[in-house]
């Protein structure tokens, strides 16, 4: 089994391999700051996938990969299609999740060109950032590092644990993710108010 510092040293290296050198330091600065090693490693855990959502450069950058891994070990003409809900194109079903579309070969084209565009994730200038999705997603990230850093010198309690690894709760995409990072919210109200703590209010840009 990995040690903490190598959880923490390979969960930075996606956080580059993601986004950049910045946001990877930015990782480890917080994840330095609690003293408690439960609590570090609850907190390593859980910021990273806050750091890492899962948004369209992200997918064009695992697509691309995994198309290069496909054609390493198969042979001949490869033509793979692809089964996306794009935000921007994507209408919800009957049960209120996106409906999925086919997409052919020239998804291979495109998709390494979205992802180096990747440098304007979280910016101003970021076409897909003012989604409610995204917008949920930077809040959940800012709404996480304020509260957990009154705990920085706190002792790993059972309600502190569970408010570090409660972000590993928010599960799925668009209306799903949204439903569980709602129930994720009204936990976190609990435990706060167990800790003796005010909630603290993070409205979607």
């Amino acid at each position: 089994p990995k040690t903490l510092s190598e959880k923490i040293d390979y969960r930075a290296d996606h956080l580059t391999r993601y986004q950049g050198k910045r946001l990877a330091r930015r990782y480890r600065a917080f994840v330095a700051r609690f003293a408690d090693p439960s609590l570090q490693e609850a907190v390593a855990e859980s910021y990273h996938k806050l750091l890492s959502y899962k948004d369209e450069y992200e997918v064009a950058r695992l697509l691309t990969q995994t198309r290069a891994k496909a054609g390493e070990v198969l042979e001949g003409d490869l033509r793979l299609t692809y089964h996306l809900a794009p935000p921007v194109l994507s209408r919800n079903g009957a049960d209120g999740r996106p409906v999925k579309r086919t997409f052919g070969t020239w998804m291979e084209r495109a998709a390494p060109w979205l992802a180096r565009f990747k440098v304007l994730r979280g910016t101003a200038l970021d076409p897909f950032g003012y989604s409610e999705e995204r917008r949920m997603e930077r809040a959940l990230i800012r709404q996480y590092e304020d509260e957990m850093t009154a705990l920085t010198q706190s002792a790993a309690s059972d309600a502190a644990l569970e408010l570090a690894r409660l972000p590993l709760t928010i599960r799925g995409f668009g209306p799903v993710k949204a439903a569980s990072a709602k129930a994720a919210d009204m936990r976190r109200s609990e435990l706060l108010q167990a800790m003796g703590a005010a909630p603290l209010q993070h409205a979607a840009e």
